[in-house]
């Protein structure tokens, strides 16, 4: 993915300084301006390239349709326009929908964890829905789990999921086409399943920082009934980190 600028918008109620330094502390590159004044300077400033925007959803402007305009004309050819997102206290559904009727794409709402905040970053900045090499869409997790590799046991975290194969955190990951094996801790309960390493990102010159080290990793001999459970949770979860 090509690295590209997050710029913060620290007006509002709730400030930006904690989230930037998160962000910071994920290798992500990061700009705070006070003001839209600023922030539309920051746009406009060759030494950046912003791949997403993040205000307050309580942005104090007079117009926030109009404001949000403003930011993607600074880019009038740019397909798909420029992300925005909102980062805060998790509004109403009225004011949600007032975010979304005035052009914001996402929302980071608190408490979140660091891999939901990674992964809502990294979809803004890919500019649309984050999905497998299947297609199929998938949504961030927090889960710890055990993975069995070889007749070793070894823990990790799975960062995402999706009714095809999921990424998982790991300081330790299998090597490609090494098969694995874990138990997913879905909310209706636990699935046994076994899966393909099909890549993985280890320290070294080709590591992708938007990433934790980790592996990712495709289902494999996955029955029909275990797909759909997997597939209702990612549909759930991904209904409730829409804006």
């Amino acid at each position: 993915m090509e690295r590209r600028t997050l710029l913060l918008i620290d007006s509002g109620s709730q400030p930006m300084e904690a989230l930037s330094l998160r962000l910071r502390q994920m290798d992500f590159h990061v700009v705070r301006a006070k003001t839209t004044d600023q922030g539309l300077e920051a746009l406009c400033d060759a030494r950046f390239q912003v791949g997403c925007v993040i205000i307050p959803p309580d942005l104090p402007v007079v117009d926030l349709e109009r404001s949000l305009r403003a930011f993607r004309a600074a880019e009038p050819d740019r397909v798909p326009a420029l992300p925005i997102a909102a980062f805060g206290e998790r509004p109403d559904a009225d004011q949600r929908g007032r975010l979304r009727r005035a052009g914001v794409d996402y929302g980071l709402w608190n408490p979140i964890d660091d891999n939901t905040l990674r992964f809502q970053v990294n979809r803004s900045l890919s500019g649309g829905p984050m999905v497998s090499t299947r297609k199929a869409p998938r949504v961030p997790t927090n889960w710890p789990v055990e993975i069995n590799a070889g007749g070793r046991e070894k823990p990790a975290k799975l960062y995402s999921i999706s009714a095809r194969g999921a990424y998982l955190a790991t300081p330790r990951p299998s090597m490609p086409r090494a098969i694995v094996h874990l138990t997913l801790p879905l909310p209706e309960g636990d699935i046994r399943v076994s899966a393909e390493v099909v890549a993985t990102n280890v320290p070294g010159n080709l590591v992708k920082k938007n990433l934790p080290i980790g592996m990712a990793v495709r289902w494999s001999g996955l029955d029909e009934k275990s797909e759909e459970e997997i597939r209702g949770f990612v549909e759930e979860r991904d209904g409730r980190l829409r804006l």
